[in-house]
């Protein structure tokens, strides 16, 4: 199809046209929100003269960042505004009416970082199956045409991203490069290519949040790797998640033992409040589920947040995030898992559980307790969401058959610490929004046994 002249677009060649899949969902009830964000997704229309699409130009994995120009200098304007403004990197996002999406694909290659796009919308649906409290980004599939691709996003991040500051990012542009420019040769073109290699894929989605210090996502002292995955478990709530105490005790006990690291005590100086505290330590346990589900390699660091009013009404969790004038009201900082795009992929390391994440636990929600045991009997027994596993997310055999395997694993670990006495059901929302009168509830280890139907 040929691209009308007022366009701006040079050829035909240049023309970006989207392919979108939307995953069903793994949850019974689907949020109206979620609904309407994954169809703004599949609108979104990359050929035209209004929509700028630009190379990222920081950290360390390729991307394109997708912009709004409608009402701006830049409006009609799209091949200007991405010769001009989109090398200065996030300085496009205040030239732009709005951020449209980021689209973000798998990469693997031996200079670059590890990148692993369907590991983004298994957070997406799973959050939304286990009923996080933690925030993780609407995802849906996308697919954008190879040569286009290439002339318009590939070869303009190559020379962006080119000084030694950005050397990881470098080197993936230039394997992006090699990879579009001979769709055939690429060692990898199942996770970067449609079978007839004319177009890639990956998610779309949007990144919102500022980043927690150490305070949340550890010092970091020890290094890459397993260190800072250690570190990471001396931070207040987790120091109160392995504390086998009330709630109120558990999280004052996590205070005084993490600000005992000098580093994280400056992070300490303004001490967090016990909700706080308490809804970090929630936050915890549905962090280091999805990560062991999902092999995340590169969680540590990468922590973001928003300030939201959380209150209970007709007991209900009701959240905004301007202040709803409600003295019953807390305003605390709700993690955002944005970066997930460094799971499930075989190969890549498993932190969480390499490092223990799991162990130790005191305190739990019990209504997440008991959607990991539903989870765990459904992939036990091939139920519906195992079948979705394997046929929805674009995995290989090994890959699905891997996040199925932890994900019984997970469940029975949990089991058996319940089983044990060791596990205190007080993380409810009412209970983390008032420690100091935090009551455990009551929850049963097992699920009760299947009937099976007579005859």
């Amino acid at each position: 199809m040929l691209l009308l002249a007022s366009n701006g677009f040079a050829s035909a060649g240049q023309e970006l046209s989207l392919v979108c899949h939307r995953v069903p969902p793994l949850a019974e009830v689907v949020d109206e929100a979620d609904a309407r964000a994954e169809e703004a997704f599949c609108r979104i229309d990359f050929s035209s003269p209004s929509v700028g699409v630009c190379p990222k130009t920081w950290s360390t994995s390729p991307g394109a960042q997708v912009y709004d120009l409608e009402g701006t200098n830049w409006a009609g304007r799209a091949p200007d505004f991405e010769r001009e403004i989109c090398a200065d990197g996030r300085k496009a996002r205040k030239e732009a009416r709005a951020e449209l999406a980021i689209f973000k694909n798998s990469l693997n290659g031996r200079e670059t970082s590890g990148t692993f796009a369907p590991s983004s919308l298994l957070y997406y649906h799973f959050s939304r199956l286990l009923q996080t409290r933690l925030q993780v980004p609407v995802a849906v599939f996308a697919e954008l045409p190879v040569k286009p691709y290439l002339e318009r996003v590939v070869v303009p991040g190559v020379r962006a991203s080119e000084s030694a500051r950005l050397k990881m990012l470098h080197a993936g542009w230039r394997e992006m490069d090699l990879a579009l420019s001979d769709p055939a040769a690429f060692n990898h073109r199942r996770e970067l290519f449609t079978d007839d290699n004319a177009r890639l894929w990956g998610m779309l989605l949007v990144e919102e949040g500022r980043r927690y210090g150490p305070e949340v996502n550890g010092t970091r002292a020890s290094g890459w790797g397993d260190g800072q995955n250690h570190d990471f478990q001396r931070t207040p709530a987790f120091f109160a998640l392995r504390t086998d105490a009330p709630l109120a005790d558990a999280i004052a006990t996590g205070l005084t033992e993490a600000a005992a690291d000098p580093e994280m005590g400056k992070a300490l100086v303004r001490a967090p409040s016990a909700a706080q505290v308490a809804w970090w330590m929630n936050e915890i346990t549905e962090l280091v589920i999805l990560d062991t589900l999902f092999r995340q390699q590169d969680r540590i660091g990468n922590i973001d947040y928003r300030w939201r009013w959380q209150w209970i009404e007709q007991g209900e969790l009701r959240a905004s995030y301007t202040d709803p004038g409600r003295e019953d009201a807390l305003k605390l900082r709700v993690s955002q898992l944005n970066d997930n795009d460094a799971g499930v992929r075989s190969g890549y390391a498993n932190y969480a559980l390499r490092t223990g994440m799991l162990d130790g636990w005191h305190h739990m929600d019990p209504g997440l307790y008991r959607r990991v045991q539903t989870l765990g009997a459904d992939f036990a027994t091939g139920g519906r969401v195992a079948q979705a596993v394997r046929a929805n997310y674009r995995l290989s055999r090994r890959e699905a058959e891997g996040v199925i395997k932890r994900g019984i694993q997970v469940a029975e670990a949990l089991r058996q610490r319940c089983e044990s006495g060791a596990l205190r059901f007080d993380l409810s929302v009412a209970n983390v929004l008032r420690p100091s009168a935090a009551v455990d509830a009551d929850a049963p280890c097992a699920l009760p046994p299947v009937q099976k139907p007579d005859g």
